[in-house]
């Protein structure tokens, strides 16, 4: 059985590179119109000074760049508990749900460890994702809702789930849509397979 570990994030502020990096880069710029604007001071060895340590800012900014590419994101949190799919419930950490409890669900399983994520100029650190950015809405029949973000390791881990998810979109508690989605079904043929794959399993949960 396929579980996936729950991700809870840190209220806890982090200095990322990039914010280090600009802060200082701004730091600088703004030290040298300070000087030239407001003090109106002549030009003189210390704008020199201003004007390679923003050179060297900025070379250090693709250094960190280059070196972060191949690099993992750090976790900002903690992983506690596991997520778990069973025929008759869904386990999330020490919370039980009945699936006759349960009036939808809703997944997004789009990251996974190692994803390339953080490819934007602006970002300086690590661009591969730690894996953590998926989440689980379950919609309570009593009104309620309960989300919970949780880790996914390998782009495929949701196919180990395949037969229990085909159950819950048989039973109603999944969209058609929302499950080809979360299984990567993508192009027509593989709709038309799922498609045919729920129908026979559909005969079989009714025998």
């Amino acid at each position: 059985m396929q579980k996936f570990s729950i991700y809870i994030k840190s209220n806890k502020f982090y200095w990322s590179p990039q914010t280090i990096t600009y802060s200082i880069l701004f730091f600088i710029c703004g030290m040298m119109l300070f000087k030239q604007k407001i003090l109106r001071l002549e030009p003189n060895f210390i704008d020199e000074i201003f004007v390679w340590l923003a050179v060297g800012g900025f070379m250090f900014a693709v250094i960190l760049k280059l070196y972060n590419f191949n690099k993992i994101e750090p976790f900002r949190g903690k992983l506690e508990g596991y997520l778990s799919f069973e025929k008759d419930s869904i386990i999330a950490g020490n919370e039980i749900y009945p699936i006759e409890k349960i009036r939808k669900i809703q997944i997004s399983n789009d990251d996974y460890v190692g994803r390339l994520a953080h490819i934007s100029s602006g970002n300086l650190g690590p661009a591969l994702s730690n894996g953590i950015n998926n989440f689980i809405i379950i919609y309570l029949e009593s009104g309620t809702s309960k989300r919970y973000d949780f880790e996914l390791i390998n782009s495929d881990d949701f196919q180990k789930e395949r037969e229990t998810l085909i159950d819950y979109h048989i039973i109603g508690k999944i969209d058609y849509w929302e499950l080809a989605n979360v299984l990567g079904e993508k192009n027509t043929d593989e709709i038309h397979s799922l498609t045919d794959e729920i129908n026979k399993r559909r005969a079989i949960v009714k025998l």
